[in-house]
């Protein structure tokens, strides 16, 4: 009996490249399923990181755009796959992101050398999505760390009730004891 399986998982390779000794960069995905290749050229990024990670930002928003399912983004660049943004987002979205060895990379990496295949509408698009992950991590953040001030300063006044209630016990003792030795 022949099992098939209605959502195979679907893989998207992701890479980047330096040019001009890293001060432009280009991001690739290439999705085997559709033969898809895709191309861009990206403006004011400091690293091969960063750009890494734009890669993959990418391969979400192609993703979500083609409302895609079961689906597992591959990447060479093990800090742009444990990125805190990145997992957060392809955790939301449910779609898998791994890293691989460079050499099983290779067509990502070819692609990621042509020509831009995609123009700047889809990069201010990217860069749009990117920007309003980022707040609402920056937004979180914010309100994770005001949740930790506002409990630090719940504790410490805990602790001075403490101190307070143990000093009223500890007269109180005193004031037993005297009483107790008066008679």
């Amino acid at each position: 009996m022949e099992v098939s399986n209605k959502n195979p998982r679907r893989l998207i390779y992701v890479d980047a490249s330096g040019e001009e000794k890293n001060t432009k960069f280009k991001i690739s995905i290439f999705d085997p399923d559709s033969n898809a290749t895709h191309t861009l050229q990206l403006k004011d990024i400091i690293n091969n990181t960063e750009a890494e990670k734009f890669a993959i930002f990418y391969a979400i928003f192609y993703i979500k755009k083609h409302a895609y399912c079961n689906c597992h983004i591959l990447c060479d660049n093990q800090s742009a796959v444990n990125d805190n943004t990145i997992v957060y987002i392809s955790n939301k979205y449910n779609i898998g992101v791994s890293w691989i060895p460079r050499e099983a990379n290779n067509i990502a990496d070819k692609i990621s050398k042509l020509e831009p295949t995609l123009h700047e509408k889809e990069w201010n698009l990217l860069e749009l999505f990117i920007d309003l992950v980022k707040q609402q991590n920056d937004i979180k953040a914010k309100n994770s760390e005001e949740l930790i001030i506002s409990l630090q300063y719940e504790v410490e006044k805990l602790k001075k009730t403490m101190d307070t209630k143990n000093k009223k016990i500890k007269n109180q003792a005193t004031q037993i004891t005297q009483l107790k030795n008066k008679k």
